[in-house]
């Protein structure tokens, strides 16, 4: 693998301390094949500034790359299978080379030393000089740094992975096929590193790279799907991780399937909207009848903190309530599976 970005050399461009720090952080971290996509978004955009670049590293997901296509006939093969399910005995008759110059010219990809890169989506500006600390620097559930013996120093893995749902080799086939394996057990952890800031010692919380790649992917499902719309799903998820001293992933997936355990009311500037939906659900009042228009919603709030005896903390006020928690993740709950079949 080459340095990227490609063909930017970013520590020449033009920026002020705190983007080329950010940048510096980024490229340190950045999975393999982000490191893919960056090269052929690079090649793609006009980078000209630290900023432009900035732009472009929290919009990967604007381009798809098609791993290990490196020429217009494996261009052409990975659309027929991946996209249209072709049989091997179809792919005998089809005009691979043809099928991939016409879609390499249509869309406008390049080829770039992990397959070919293509862009789906327009950029925009994401960072605009004034808010590099709301930049994400490439969301992920949890990154992982592996190791194998082609690759002593080890690549960075970007969770969730999404081939379970697409299909097609995302970042962990990618990973393993740039660590030269086939399976987890030869690779080698060296960091874990997940984004939610209670969790510690994650590269000691599981024995395998798979259970500890399972259950980053289910924490990225998780964060994604947002408890199905479940209101202030995030502060009720990260308050309730802090009433239960939660510092291990998988005590924080079982917390994230039982937020229904816990009463909570997010702080005080939600009061307002949380009130009206609160008495609506409940059908107190209705927020456009004549006493809705003079109710008052936060007080409402401060009488439920009172009646619950709601425990403040960094995110509003919380308390488990008497709901069965049900325990799916945590070591807890495979040591109590393991007694219960020993007693059977």
């Amino acid at each position: 693998m080459n340095d990227y970005p490609y063909p930017y050399p970013w520590k020449e461009l033009p920026g002020t301390a705190e983007e080329m720090a950010f940048l510096d952080a980024r490229f340190a971290k950045m999975s393999v094949r982000e490191r893919f996509l960056v090269e052929g978004a690079s090649q793609l955009e006009s980078i000209e500034t630290a900023a432009d670049l900035i732009n472009l590293t929290e919009q990967l997901d604007s381009f798809t790359l098609y791993y290990g296509v490196k020429d217009d006939a494996a261009l052409g093969k990975y659309i027929a299978e991946y996209h249209h399910q072709a049989t091997p005995d179809q792919l005998r008759f089809v005009d691979l080379n043809r099928w991939g110059l016409d879609i390499r010219e249509k869309n406008g990809g390049v080829f770039v030393s992990g397959g070919y890169v293509e862009r789906h989506y327009d950029c925009h500006d994401v960072y605009t000089g004034k808010n590099l600390e709301q930049i994400t620097g490439g969301s992920a559930s949890v990154r992982i740094k592996a190791a194998s013996g082609s690759h002593p120093a080890g690549l960075w893995i970007k969770l969730p992975d999404y081939e379970i749902s697409t299909g097609e080799p995302d970042e962990l086939e990618v990973a393993m096929g740039e660590l030269e394996i086939t399976k987890w057990s030869r690779a080698v952890l060296l960091e874990a590193e997940c984004c939610l800031d209670n969790i510690t010692n994650l590269a000691d919380q599981y024995e395998s790279m798979e259970e500890l790649i399972r259950a980053g992917n289910d924490l990225g499902y998780v964060l994604e799907e947002q408890g199905q719309g479940m209101p202030f799903f995030q502060e009720r998820f990260e308050a309730a991780m802090e009433l239960e001293g939660c510092t291990r992933l998988d005590e924080a997936l079982d917390i994230s399937q039982n937020l229904c355990c816990y009463d909570f009311i997010p702080s005080k500037p939600h009061w307002e909207k949380f009130g009206r939906d609160l008495v609506l659900k409940r059908e107190d009042v209705h927020p456009s009848s004549p006493m809705g228009m003079y109710f008052d919603y936060t007080g409402y709030c401060k009488a439920e903190i009172e009646a619950l005896n709601l425990q403040p903390c960094e995110d509003g006020y919380i308390a488990r309530n008497e709901k069965e928690f049900v325990r799916e993740f945590s070591k807890e709950s495979q040591e109590q599976g393991q007694i219960q079949g020993q007693s059977l």
